[in-house]
């Protein structure tokens, strides 16, 4: 079907208007983005228990709330064959260029007590301990450049 020029000519310029007027967010800036925050992009690694020896991989995503705190979202196996799936809110204590430090504690009932960790991350590394009253352990993740597999 032929359109006459004038409704070509319309939507031409119709999309260049819409292509050139969107907002100035850009693919470019989220990656400088991304870059300047350590936090930002996928994580992947593992987890062990100091007290009975148990490890599994582990994944994360996190998202900044506001200047002082972190969402956390942590997604994993135990025993290789039971996922897990763990969010939580991180205070960020202390930040500096290309280093932040996070801790956080959830009350986990009166047979775990409550669940405490402590983390420091760099621009390509996540390290962080936790305790409970029953457990202590070990996080170590690697921020991903490309899809952890």
């Amino acid at each position: 079907m032929k359109y006459p020029i004038c409704l070509q000519g319309f939507v031409f310029f119709a999309l260049t208007f819409v292509l050139t007027s969107l907002p100035s967010h850009s693919f470019a800036q989220e990656t400088q983005t991304s870059q300047a925050d350590p936090l930002a992009g996928n994580w992947c690694g593992s987890w062990r228990s100091g007290q009975t020896g148990h490890h599994g991989k582990l994944r994360a995503t996190f998202c900044r709330i506001g200047k002082s705190q972190v969402e956390a979202v942590f997604t994993g196996s135990f025993a290789k064959i039971l996922p897990f799936r763990y969010k939580a809110t991180l205070e960020i204590v202390h930040e500096e260029p290309g280093k932040i430090q996070l801790r956080g504690a959830q009350q986990l009932g009166p047979i775990m007590g409550t669940f405490s960790y402590a983390a420091t991350v760099t621009a390509d590394q996540f390290v962080a301990t936790y305790q409970s009253r029953k457990d202590c352990g070990k996080w170590t993740m690697k921020k991903l450049h490309s899809c952890c597999r």
